[in-house]
């Protein structure tokens, strides 16, 4: 079974994203956001038994997998050992009883990695501890409150349940590599994503993107309609040369980020246009309430609330050819409650089961209809 990465972080390298997350992690946060970071972690864990990684993530990865190899059977590289450990869920039915279900001891592992990232390979130190502090790096982690909260049983600080939960969503996450909703191929695009030249172009190697950057920076500070018009097509023709099958070696980190970028922004824009589809059609269904509140409208939505039902959408978008509706409705269901940390209703007894059929056959309808917002530019 070869396994892709997500690339979902834009060519960062990964020891970056998991000494970023440790920052966040070791930080003054509420609960949410401390789950949201183990699902994080959980997520590189997975990646590390990758095929494709860059070059620049292989040996990161190779420790990763000798540090967490106890809990992962080579043999098959889509299984992690099931294991059932404090906030196991049950066993689920369908696509998902064969999901991997990381035990504790590996969220520890991978909290502690993520601190010597942190603080041994980036020479950081916490919240809590004093600028420039040295010593043994172990120890350190030891005096910190979310290491004390994390490893003691029933500590109140911590739902344990909710914290496993999140690592193992991560895991399975990364196990299954980006959704279909964000790797539907696209038509070539010479307007770049947005925020993509002055956040990631900046980073990159090889010509091509030295002369992305010296037309980007002379375009934006042209005042001539003829030239800045001329500086434009220079652009768009170099965008093209990155949709194609013979871009040069030197080019092809920058032309794979470009690409990756549009893809992105492209799929995103479709996938919340099906996300709020979804979330009307099961207003409609049950009256405009949701967990027996009213609801708000989509655009009133904060990104915590409108998140579960992009995380329906890819679950109805994943499903298995031949499923019937009714498993893919359980399925988005038990995927939207996931997202939040929490386990889903059984499905038999569930009173919103037709709430969660009529979201389901509400985003497949979007999703067919091909009316979605166009894929503009920046």
């Amino acid at each position: 079974m070869k396994l892709k990465t997500s690339r979902v972080w834009y060519l960062m390298r990964r020891i970056e994203v998991e000494a970023g997350t440790a920052s966040h992690l070791f930080s003054p946060q509420d609960a949410l956001g401390r789950n949201m970071d183990l699902e994080t972690l959980g997520r590189l864990c997975a990646e590390a038994w990758h095929d494709d990684l860059p070059e620049a993530d292989r040996a990161w990865a190779e420790a990763h997998r000798e540090k967490f190899g106890r809990w992962v059977d080579d043999s098959r590289p889509e299984a992690i050992r099931p294991s059932v450990d404090a906030g196991s869920p049950e066993s689920l039915t369908g696509r998902f009883d064969k999901e991997p279900a990381p035990p504790w001891p590996m969220l520890l592992e991978a909290v502690k990695s993520a601190f010597f990232a942190f603080v041994v390979d980036f020479g950081q130190t916490v919240a809590g501890e004093g600028e420039g502090a040295t010593g043994d790096p172990t120890a350190r982690l030891h005096r910190t409150s979310i290491w004390r909260a994390l490893a003691v049983d029933d500590a109140p600080e911590v739902d344990r349940p909710s914290a496993l939960r999140a690592f193992r969503r991560g895991v399975r996450r990364g196990r299954r590599g980006l959704p279909r909703s964000m790797t539907r191929p696209i038509a070539p695009r010479l307007e770049p994503a947005r925020f993509w030249p002055v956040n990631t172009l900046l980073h990159l190697p090889g010509p091509s993107a030295a002369r992305n950057r010296a037309l980007w920076d002379a375009s934006s500070h042209c005042t001539d309609t003829k030239e800045y018009r001329a500086l434009q097509q220079e652009l768009r023709d170099l965008y093209a040369s990155a949709w194609r099958d013979d871009v040069p070696e030197e080019d092809r980190e920058w032309a794979e980020s470009y690409r990756h970028s549009c893809v992105n922004e492209v799929n995103r824009r479709r996938r919340d246009a099906v996300a709020q589809s979804a979330y009307e059609g099961y207003l409609q269904s049950s009256d405009g309430l949701f967990d027996g509140e009213p609801a708000r409208p989509w655009p009133n939505l904060r990104g915590y609330d409108s998140d579960p039902w992009r995380a329906l959408v890819d679950a109805v978008e994943d499903a298995p050819e031949g499923e019937s509706e009714l498993a893919t409705a359980e399925a988005a269901a038990r995927e939207f409650w996931d997202s939040l940390y929490r386990e889903a209703p059984p499905w038999d007894s569930d009173p919103a089961r037709v709430h969660w059929l009529a979201a389901v056959r509400a985003a497949r309808r979007k999703g067919l209809s091909g009316d979605v917002p166009p894929d503009g530019g920046a």
